[in-house]
């Protein structure tokens, strides 16, 4: 881990600059500028600006590689530096506030996404299917189907055979999902007549893709929120 002298060497080299040539551009002692580079002396704030303008960089740059430096007792001793560090600081509770919040709304909403597809309570899977034998004619009862034979007149073989060839032809089924229970049986106006819609109260679960979808969703917003908050540290410390 870099010190305020090994920065300061490194970049001094990366100019390609000597000792005496970089002290002389600073202003400063070339005995002076080694006890920098040894970390034997500490700049003053006015000195540590002289060295940022000679070595034309920003005090973000120069401090990059010293955020994590555990000597920072010796670094608060400048006074920008001291301000830099303290500012980071500030944006890394900025940045961990800011994740936290995250991770509670990114968990918060994906176990309410996945309890919602659970649930069914966004498309619903439960039906109620309803099924209709044939149009009852308007001077018959609505019972007409499964009781005709009780509603023959002549009740000789051959009307009776006649009777259940006619009914037989006007069997014409047809179904209805309902999405809700709405009682035992319904009558709908049709065009002939009537048909009586009727249902054994035991609902049909049809599985719908939004559903699964939702709970996906959720798990991997879960998922995701502890991530996040498993790699907190590395996200927020300093760059």
């Amino acid at each position: 881990m870099s010190t305020l002298g090994q920065q300061l060497k490194q970049l001094r080299n990366n100019k390609k600059l000597s000792q005496p040539e970089f002290a002389e551009q600073v202003g400063i002692e070339q005995s002076y500028l080694s006890k920098l580079e040894n970390d034997k002396s500490i700049p003053s704030n006015d000195i540590f600006r002289s060295l940022l303008l000679a070595l034309d960089i920003s005090i973000d740059e120069f401090m990059k590689p010293l955020a994590a430096s555990h000597d920072k007792a010796r670094l608060i001793q400048i006074a920008d530096v001291e301000q830099w560090l303290k500012k980071q600081a500030v944006n890394t509770s900025v940045k961990q506030r800011t994740l936290i919040y995250l991770v509670m709304f990114l968990i918060s909403f994906g176990c309410a996404l996945f309890y919602v597809g659970h649930k069914n309570y966004v498309f619903n899977e439960r039906f109620y299917e309803y099924r209709s034998i044939g149009i009852i004619k308007a001077d018959e009862p609505l019972n007409v189907f499964n009781h005709w034979k009780n509603y023959i007149i002549d009740p000789s073989a051959e009307k009776r055979a006649e009777k259940l060839k006619e009914m037989l032809a006007r069997r014409v089924e047809l179904f209805k999902l309902m999405d809700e229970y709405i009682g035992e049986s319904f009558v709908e106006e049709v065009t002939s007549g009537k048909r009586v819609y009727t249902t054994d109260a035991i609902p049909r679960f049809i599985s719908y893709a939004g559903n699964s979808w939702l709970e996906f969703t959720g798990l991997f917003a879960v998922v995701f929120g502890l991530a996040l908050a498993l790699f907190e540290p590395k996200l927020t410390r300093h760059p």
